[in-house]
């Protein structure tokens, strides 16, 4: 599972993948929410009244292809944290091993 900080400034989470079955971001931070966005290539209108879904301080979010359907999965996320610098981790799997 990799690790990084993320901003107050919308950036990609996830590219397209065709690729992707399933992923999963947690929130490590203690105090701070954070928000992701299913959007289309050159698109970073994720925003703390504009996403998806806003995942909470020390939660988690699991998508798969299963339960989400391909498209959720395989299209481009963006991310934007509330304030600060919160720490978050992501992992995700693809239908084929590398």
């Amino acid at each position: 599972m990799a690790t990084r900080t993320i901003s107050n400034v919308a950036e990609q989470l996830l590219p397209q993948n065709r690729l992707r079955k399933s992923f999963a971001v947690e929130n490590e931070d203690s105090a701070i929410q954070i928000f992701i966005k299913k959007e289309r290539p050159g698109a970073s209108t994720v925003s703390t009244t504009d996403h998806d879904h806003n995942i909470r301080p020390g939660a988690t979010i699991a998508v798969n292809n299963l339960t989400d359907g391909e498209e959720a999965i395989q299209d481009r996320w963006t991310i934007i944290a509330a304030s600060g610098t919160p720490r978050i981790s992501i992992i995700e799997t693809e239908i084929i091993s590398r």
